[in-house]
């Protein structure tokens, strides 16, 4: 790539600026009339209960996936009810391309409905999280791609169905364990045929319910998961990239590199020389 088009590029995606971000699994603290002032924030509340208002509305308590937005000039209450927690993640950020997003609809302020319920809810959280991934250092580790995922998020609560393609009760349990377990274990050889056959239903079916469960197909996840893996053996680890290829479940290091160039514009060496920290 030229120079020329690599300085268009960087310049398209100016105009925001990461300010803030943050996952907790069993989040306490209550937000009491938090303001704010210049900026704006994700905020989503992925699982658990949550007491939210703004302004002077009553305050009122909902369960399970809902977003909202944090912005500038409204006072916000947010947190789980006493003795009580929640699954609590964010992203803020501010800037002059946020002003464009609201001018063409892409950052919606509703006042009358705040809360946005997350009907594709381990798509949104997964995207949040890879988020995170890029800007939690300072400077962020890819700004272009975090644009990008700010960008997604946000049409993301625009695609929210108004309601859960249905999935018959019985095999939430097993989905559930399934996606967990291989965000915990993506180096194993996964095998999504058997794993249909242990749900008891046919391949083609599950893919459907994956997709609607998890927002991706079942190898979509997979490999996400195992490219989220390598991210951390290359910034953690000395490790040669035929062996962070492996250790994360690709053997093939040709086909790793190419496929972590894909979703991370940078070759597997050129993110660690980019990326990691030294002592």
């Amino acid at each position: 790539m030229s120079k020329k088009l690599d300085f268009m590029i960087m310049k398209y995606f100016d105009g925001i600026n990461f300010i803030g971000c943050g996952e907790d699994t069993n989040h306490l603290t209550v937000q009491k009339d938090r303001l704010f002032e210049g900026y704006y924030g994700i905020q989503y509340n992925h699982s658990g209960p949550l007491d939210f208002a703004t302004g002077d509305s009553p305050l009122k308590q909902i369960e399970g996936s809902y977003a909202f937005i944090t912005r500038p000039g409204l006072k916000f209450y947010y947190g789980a009810p006493a003795g009580q927690t929640r699954h609590h993640i964010f992203a803020c950020f501010k800037g002059p391309r946020v002003d464009r997003f609201i001018r063409h609809g892409l950052l919606t302020i509703n006042s009358s409905q705040p809360l946005i319920a997350i009907v594709n809810a381990e798509r949104f959280l997964a995207t949040l999280r890879e988020l995170i991934e890029n800007i939690g250092h300072n400077p962020p580790r890819n700004y272009n791609r975090a644009v990008l995922l700010l960008e997604d998020l946000l049409l993301q609560l625009h695609e929210q169905p108004s309601e859960k393609p249905e999935i018959n009760s019985h095999l939430i349990p097993g989905l559930k364990q399934l996606v967990s377990a291989v965000e915990q274990n993506p180096q194993l050889e996964w095998d999504f045929t058997r794993e249909s056959a242990a749900l008891g239903v046919s391949y083609p079916h599950f893919r459907r319910i994956f997709r609607q469960y998890a927002g991706t197909s079942p190898v979509n996840h997979l490999i996400k998961c195992r490219l989220r893996n390598a991210v951390w053996l290359l910034l953690h680890s000395d490790d040669q990239i035929s062996t962070v290829a492996e250790n994360c479940g690709i053997p093939d290091e040709f086909y790793f590199s190419r496929l972590f160039k894909k979703y991370y514009n940078l070759p597997p060496l050129t993110y660690r020389r980019e990326f990691k920290t030294r002592p």
